[in-house]
């Protein structure tokens, strides 16, 4: 079963690598243009590349997360090549895997069709069983020295509750919406988005049953924490690139979401991977 997971991870990195390097180094196209979506709203098209027929917000967004996104490829790789032997890098890796397979799954649902669609397909499934398996293989095995049991790491704790509420944020954009009967604001030319739905009905939950295992003691709690942490971190260092790609385009977010969104996502990513640092000491 290792081998088998070494070969998918090594598949999720490689093909993750090769689309963010395409996302952002490839180019061609006419160059910006206005179409009206089917709301009869008009939106600015990147026009280059291979987000060519995606938004600027969306193609600024998605070129930052492209960068981080290279650089947990070759972190992984890495990892599966000389971390071997050492347990700390099971939860690394699988965390880094949990990364990839966010922004793959908003990646392939979130984006317009383009020539990467297949390799897309591949890196998207390839990351989600590598991830099940690698977080079974974590689960199954004791992968901490007993010591850190004994710890109440209430801290911890309540951290990840706090980042999982943090999830609710995305209700400022959903509810006016529903309540109007209007699309989102930030809808664009897509049908929805996929980053509200993940966040929501999968990371929320997932981190919110975390910090409860992690107040209770219980073991499934300190084994998940590292892999959240990861996700959280990962996260932080996205907003910051996909801030500094947007404002590269044009785009300047207002002052309310600067500070609530990018800052408080920065703020968090921050604190997970100083928490994270600390658990892994315990991995023997």
């Amino acid at each position: 079963m290792e081998r088998k997971l070494k070969a998918l991870s090594i598949i999720a990195a490689l093909s993750s690598v090769i689309s963010a390097c395409a996302g952002i180094f490839c180019t061609g196209g006419s160059g910006t243009r206005t179409v009206d979506n089917i709301y009869g709203q008009r939106v600015v098209l990147y026009g280059d590349g291979i987000y060519a027929n995606d938004s600027l917000l969306k193609a600024g967004a998605t070129k930052g997360t492209d960068t981080v996104i290279i650089a947990v490829g070759l972190v992984l790789i890495a990892v599966l090549l000389f971390g071997r032997g050492r347990k700390a890098h099971i939860f690394i890796r699988s965390g880094l895997l949990l990364v990839i397979l966010y922004a793959t799954t908003c990646l392939i649902m979130g984006m317009s069709f383009n020539r990467l669609f297949l390799l897309y397909v591949l890196q998207w499934g390839s990351s989600l069983f590598a991830f099940l398996i690698s977080l079974y293989g974590i689960l199954d095995a004791e992968v901490y020295d007993e010591r850190i049991y004994e710890r109440h790491l209430k801290g911890t704790g309540i951290f990840m509750l706090i980042a999982g509420c943090s999830a609710s944020v995305w209700l400022t954009f959903i509810l006016p919406a529903l309540v109007m009967g209007r699309p989102l604001a930030t809808i664009e030319t897509y049908t929805t988005e996929p980053t509200f739905a993940v966040d929501l009905a999968v990371i929320l939950p997932a981190q919110l049953f975390c910090g409860v295992a992690l107040l209770k003691k219980r073991k499934v709690g300190y084994k998940l924490a590292p892999v959240l942490l990861t996700l959280l971190a990962g996260v932080g260092a996205c907003v910051i690139t996909q801030t500094i790609f947007q404002r590269s385009l044009g785009i300047v977010l207002p002052t309310s979401q600067m500070f609530g969104l990018v800052g408080s996502f920065v703020i968090l990513g921050s604190i997970a991977l100083v928490l994270n640092a600390r658990l892994l000491r315990f991995a023997r």
